[in-house]
């Protein structure tokens, strides 16, 4: 099954095949916490960076998703 983030970015932004973390970075920031789980955003972060991501929790991915944006390693 498709990831749901990917698949809104994808079809709803015509976003291409790979994504950039400042699209998952800008939703992460503006959708209610609640709206994708916690594993969906670890899914959504790895196929962007394109290698395995698992933050525990969402201050974690916070941190994480701020840090692909800049470019920070």
């Amino acid at each position: 099954m498709e990831n749901r983030i990917l698949a809104r970015l994808r079809g709803q932004l015509g976003a291409g095949e790979a994504v950039d973390p400042l699209w998952l970075f800008t939703l992460f920031s503006v959708l209610d916490l609640n709206t994708y789980t916690l594993e969906e955003w670890n899914q959504a972060l790895s196929a962007a960076l394109g290698r395995k991501i698992l933050c525990p929790s969402y201050g974690t991915l916070s941190k994480y998703l701020h840090q692909a944006v800049l470019g920070v390693k």
